[in-house]
């Protein structure tokens, strides 16, 4: 079969057994009979790899020593379209916090700031809060300001690093040229950002699912996971709160999604309000589940 012949619908149990896969590794829940809509994602994988059943590929994932074909069906399934400054609202937050932030690590005699973007995509997410963090001016001189963002799917990465873009990653900016002249040079149609907001930024390929993920990720002031739950079941944002708290400082700050919530998913986490906007701190108590 090439890839440009009509493939049979995925059976039942097949979809079952990927669906399975998808939620162990990635965290993502497929409700109801996605059959269709998973079919619509993989077939033209299917297709490359000149595989002709949907479990033959379940069995080619599964003897994937490497893990490779696993990072290309999270491609294939997951989202990432972003921009830059998206809900502007929780960056606006996240900026009257950053006072708070330097005074935190002052008192500890460190002039460190250490910022985490997970499902990170094409990288414009961590480049808003660096534009921000330096936008600030609380940051000068000799502090270590680190960000790095995450993501599983290897392109992603790649574009993160480029730090080029088109004009679709500036359609929250609202015409504001003046901040995109500011900090972007133009060739063409590509606009590359300036070279002093790249060295302090590093991207990695993860699986925010995996501990593994974050062995030398600790003391993070704050950490961006935003629009990642909404894909999950409780069972796995459980786990990713677990995660979360391992990465953050106990004086750091989390942001998910405005849809999104941790209350009544995990105790791990507390609520608290900043301009209006709910952002989560760790729980200290010594009743949490740990």
């Amino acid at each position: 079969m090439t890839c440009f012949e009509k493939r049979e619908l995925m059976s039942e149990e097949e979809f079952d057994l990927l669906r399975e896969l998808i939620h162990g590794e990635f965290g993502i829940f497929m409700r109801g009979d996605k059959r269709l809509t998973l079919h619509t994602k993989v077939s033209h994988r299917l297709g490359i790899l000149g595989i002709a059943a949907y479990r033959d590929y379940y069995d080619y994932i599964m003897a994937d020593g490497t893990g490779e074909e696993l990072v290309n069906l999270a491609a294939h399934i997951t989202n990432n379209e972003t921009y830059f400054f998206r809900e502007k609202a929780q960056l606006e937050a996240f900026a009257e916090l950053l006072r708070d932030l330097k005074a935190e690590r002052q008192k500890r005699g460190e002039n460190l700031l250490r910022v985490l973007s997970l499902a990170s995509s094409s990288g414009e997410e961590a480049y808003s809060l660096n534009i921000i963090i330096r936008e600030s001016g609380f940051f000068m001189w000799d502090w270590d300001i680190r960000i790095i963002g995450m993501d599983i799917c290897g392109t992603a990465v790649q574009k993160a690093v480029s730090a080029t873009y088109t004009r679709n990653s500036f359609r929250s900016v609202n015409g504001n040229n003046g901040l995109i002249e500011k900090y972007f040079s133009r060739r063409g149609d590509q606009y590359i950002l300036r070279r002093s907001l790249t060295t302090n930024v590093e991207f990695r390929h993860g699986n925010i699912m995996k501990p593994s993920s974050y062995e030398d990720l600790r003391e993070t002031d704050a950490i961006f996971c935003r629009n990642a739950l909404i894909y999950m079941s409780d069972e796995a944002i459980g786990r990713l709160a677990r995660n979360f708290y391992d990465a953050l400082s106990d004086r750091g700050y989390l942001f998910i999604g405005s849809s999104e919530s941790l209350i009544q998913k995990t105790n791990l986490f507390v609520p608290e309000y900043v301009n209006g906007i709910i952002v989560y701190r760790k729980n200290l108590r010594r009743d949490v589940s740990l």
